[in-house]
């Protein structure tokens, strides 16, 4: 791994307001995955972390609902996440529908998009709990052996310092376009050290895109500082109708609808109310039947582009980006 792999550079400090380049765009398609830098500053990361910081010690302290627990091989549990932010502070509304990450949502995606659901994840100090190589759904199945034409990625914005010493993601880049992808061959701790994996470094108030289908895992929080991320999935209708729609439990979590709009909207009112700068959806962004677009302005990526660059993958790349194997 060289030093471009691990910090490109075009993800430093970006300024309020900058919308993705066409360099930053490509590489997000080309390696599944983008680092922005700095979206989330001053008093919006600091309100971010103090409501936090209240859903950690409910969950640790086994207050309220929605809270998850990692079995350790000992019989005890760790705190590590907690579903359904939404309704636990009106700063995560808030922080959902900021303009700048919209407009560079709406860039990647291509499409019409909104956000789906939440949950902020969380390492402890010395007992943060690992989360296991693996693609997330829907391609983790078998059966999804091609990855779907529209950008389906997760938005991870960074609360704390991120690193290997604190149980930081690792990715392999690059096989995010080929479905679902072997991880068995090699062992655990062998992903992380001999098959190309990149440590994806963040600090508190960066941004993270990553794709569903890119190989990640993370390990244990080694150290004295903690590891939270504020996650959001935001997507498409079409994207949301092929591969969570049939799952039972689609009717707890519908997808693009009045009640979603208004859900949407509602967070713009409670981002203007508490007085961030406004999000203003008649300008880069708008409102259309589908959920949220990028109107112009800047570069944006072509529509259904990842079945365009599936189909110049060849066979024989195919079949070597199926399957994890040491380097």
């Amino acid at each position: 791994m060289n030093a471009t792999e691990r910090n490109p550079p075009f993800s430093q400090t970006k300024e309020l307001g900058r919308m993705l380049t066409q360099d930053q765009i490509d590489y997000f398609h080309q390696n599944g995955y983008l680092i922005m830098r700095g979206l989330f500053k001053g008093k919006e990361l600091e309100l971010l972390q103090r409501a936090a910081d209240e859903v950690q010690a409910q969950g640790v302290a086994r207050q309220g609902q929605n809270h998850r627990y990692y079995k350790n091989r000992d019989g005890s549990e760790t705190y590590w996440r907690s579903e359904d932010m939404w309704n636990r502070g009106d700063i995560f509304k808030a922080a959902t529908v900021k303009q700048e990450l919209l407009e560079n949502i709406g860039q990647i995606i291509g499409h019409s998009f909104y956000p789906w659901n939440d949950s902020l994840v969380v390492k402890l100090p010395h007992s943060g709990a690992p989360v296991h190589w693996h693609q997330d759904p829907p391609y983790g199945a078998k059966a999804r052996d091609k990855t779907f034409g529209i950008p389906n990625f997760t938005t991870d914005i960074y609360l704390d310092h991120s690193g290997p010493d604190n149980g930081c993601v690792y990715a392999i880049h690059g096989r995010h376009l080929v479905g679902h992808v072997d991880l068995k061959k090699v062992s655990e701790e062998d992903l992380y050290t001999k098959c190309g994996a990149v440590p994806l470094e963040m600090e508190a108030g960066d941004v993270l895109f990553h794709c569903l289908s890119t190989p990640h895992g993370s390990s244990y929080n080694h150290s004295d500082i903690q590891r939270r991320i504020f996650y959001v999935h935001y997507l498409n209708e079409e994207v949301y109708q092929d591969s969570y729609a049939p799952e039972p439990w689609a009717k707890e979590l519908p997808g693009w609808s009045e009640k979603r709009r208004a859900q949407i909207a509602e967070m713009l009112d409670v981002r203007k109310a508490m007085g961030f700068e406004e999000t203003k959806l008649d300008g880069t962004l708008r409102f259309d039947e589908n959920g949220i677009s990028f109107a112009g302005g800047g570069p944006v990526t072509p529509p259904r582009y990842w079945e365009t660059l599936a189909s110049d993958i060849t066979a024989e790349q195919w079949a070597e980006k199926k399957v994890v194997q040491r380097i």
